[in-house]
């Protein structure tokens, strides 16, 4: 991850960018930071960011107090310097699993007339670099009308040539969040001007090996211009995901309060449809139940620091310890939840493999979010897909395909897959979208009732924990010889 910026001068110690620059770094931990117009030289800069943990630098010193550059990175990172000039910086990056590439810092010519040379010269370096490589900087160019905000102009100089450029050169706009534009005119009035000229750009093979890269744009500040941030696994969309219940859930008795209060629901209609609608209020309820505690957690925490607090304070004015014993107590079971929690977001089985709470726990948690989301596809063509609704649409397609009719009349199939779809709640339908095509042995084998022996085979693959929630939840409620429904 990385941080760019056009600061317009870091050499003034009054300057309000060097305080900027140190919240921007505090929040977040940047492996390299890229500031372009310094206004000083090199020697001047590296020591403000070398107490910041940057210790490694390289840059161009500034000319009749203008331009000037200078990218910082930690120690511990694999970076060497490979070339520099006074619109660029080239850099080689090594992973921790032997992959290499280059990392580019570019500052474009802010004269128009000059723009064409200094990207020719970039092409010329570019050439001669042999791994994936990646641009990040001010280009000082607008390429589409959409980058661009005026209520008084909207040409845009050097926008075919640098389309021509990039095209020719194969570069890929990497995509951004946050605000749409990084600079502006700073003017008043009709003349104000909005554009994004701060961006990155790739080769053409740089997303087969990093597919999740992305920027984030800031607003802009100080100055004119706005700090943009590169991070190589910034997740860009994420697609809507059923409701799961949690383990933790179900060892917490106002959880199973809400579900008993929830069956007892009065619901008019035949068995199966009562079934249904007390399942959906059920699993309605679980959810809100779930997501409100989860909120209160931080919050919670907080509370009993502050509770605690007074609890001993009041067995010390008062010889009474019992406050403190009973908020204590809270503690301990909120935290016994807590750790309930993330054992089932880690996925792992605790008492087999012998672990325990530990920093490798939850980093394993962050790990397998990053593991199990799906970056991109490969079509039937051998042709990668990365968008989000490309590859949605793909395995639709691909399932769609898979069930389709080889042989046979679907015809009564269909009709009794309508039906069944009928009965479920419209936000719940699997079957919107899907053609319905079955055979007439299929159909058969879909009607045939279920045998003892298949009810009994899958309620124990359920495992104890489903089983657990079944007696939690209806044993107290359903006894008696009761019905379910």
């Amino acid at each position: 991850m990385g941080l760019a910026w056009n600061c317009r001068g870091i050499s003034n110690a009054l300057s309000p960018t060097i305080p900027k620059i140190r919240a921007l770094l505090s929040k977040k931990y940047y492996d390299f930071v890229f500031i372009m117009e310094t206004k000083c030289t090199v020697a001047r800069v590296s020591p403000l960011f070398r107490s910041l943990g940057f210790e490694k630098s390289v840059g161009v010193d500034d000319v009749g107090a203008s331009g000037g550059l200078w990218v910082g990175w930690r120690r511990g990172e694999k970076i060497s310097h490979v070339y520099s000039c006074m619109n660029f910086i080239v850099l080689r990056v090594a992973k921790f699993n032997g992959l290499l590439w280059y990392l580019v810092l570019f500052y474009g010519a802010p004269k128009a007339s000059l723009r064409a040379s200094v990207l020719n010269e970039l092409e010329s370096c570019l050439e001669s670099l042999e791994y994936p490589y990646l641009i990040v900087g001010d280009f000082n160019q607008v390429e589409f009308p959409c980058d661009k905000w005026s209520s008084c102009s909207t040409k845009i100089n050097g926008a075919s040539f640098f389309s021509e450029w990039r095209i020719k050169n194969e570069l890929v706009d990497i995509p951004f969040k946050g605000p749409h534009f990084t600079w502006c005119n700073n003017r008043r009035g009709f003349d104000f001007v909005y554009e994004r000229i701060d961006k990155a750009l790739a080769s053409k093979d740089w997303f087969s090996i990093f597919p999740n890269t992305g920027l984030k744009h800031y607003p802009i500040q100080i100055y004119d211009h706005a700090p943009i941030e590169l991070d190589l696994n910034l997740v860009q969309n994420t697609s809507k995901k059923p409701y799961k219940l949690d383990a933790w859930a179900l060892e917490n008795e106002e959880c199973l309060l809400e579900v008993r209060k929830a069956w007892t629901v009065n619901i008019v209609g035949s068995p199966a449809y009562r079934l249904t609608r007390k399942l959906a209020v059920v699993r309605q309820k679980v959810k809100s139940w779930t997501l409100d505690k989860r909120n209160e957690w931080n919050q919670k925490w907080e509370d009993f620091d502050i509770r605690l607090e007074k609890g001993m304070e009041l067995a010390i004015r008062e010889g009474k310890g019992e406050e403190h014993s009973k908020v204590d107590e809270e503690v301990r079971a909120f935290a016994r939840a807590a750790t309930c929690f993330w054992k089932q977001r880690a996925k792992i089985r605790w008492s087999v493999d012998g672990d325990a709470c530990t920093k490798y726990f939850f980093n394993w948690v962050k790990g397998r979010a990053g593991r199990n989301f799906i970056y991109g596809i490969r079509d039937d063509e051998g042709t990668w897909i990365y968008d989000p609704g490309e590859v949605g649409l793909s395995f639709q397609r691909h399932f769609m395909d898979l069930y389709k009719a080889q042989s046979g009349s679907a015809t009564e199939s269909s009709s009794y897959l309508d039906a069944a779809a009928r009965t479920l709640d419209a936000e719940d339908d699997i079957f919107t979208g899907i053609t319905r095509h079955v055979t007439n042995d299929d159909a058969d084998w879909l009607r045939k009732p279920f045998s003892a022996k298949e009810v009994r085979k899958a309620v124990f693959q359920m495992g104890p924990l489903v089983l657990m929630a079944f007696r939690q939840c209806f044993s107290k409620s359903v006894g008696g010889g009761s019905s379910l429904i």
